[in-house]
């Protein structure tokens, strides 16, 4: 993130491309939090609910397009 990109009492929603443990939209929450913006929401394209990455979201809500599952082969 630049700096001065995002101002204090901005409204931001955090998108990644790739939810499993968390850890990119946790630290992405810290910046933005740091400098005084207030995260609303979380998106991203793929989402491994079974690894709960969710959970280090502080309660922020989080919003998948596609989560994956097993297929039993044929």
């Amino acid at each position: 993130m630049h700096v001065g990109a995002v101002e204090a009492g901005e409204r931001a929603i955090v998108i990644d491309d790739l939810v499993a443990t968390g850890g990119t939209l946790s630290a992405a929450i810290s910046l933005l939090e740091r400098v005084g913006a207030e995260v609303v929401e979380c998106a991203c394209v793929i989402g491994l609910r079974e690894v709960k990455g969710q959970r280090r979201l502080n309660g922020k809500p989080l919003y998948i397009l596609v989560e994956p599952r097993e297929i039993d082969s044929c």
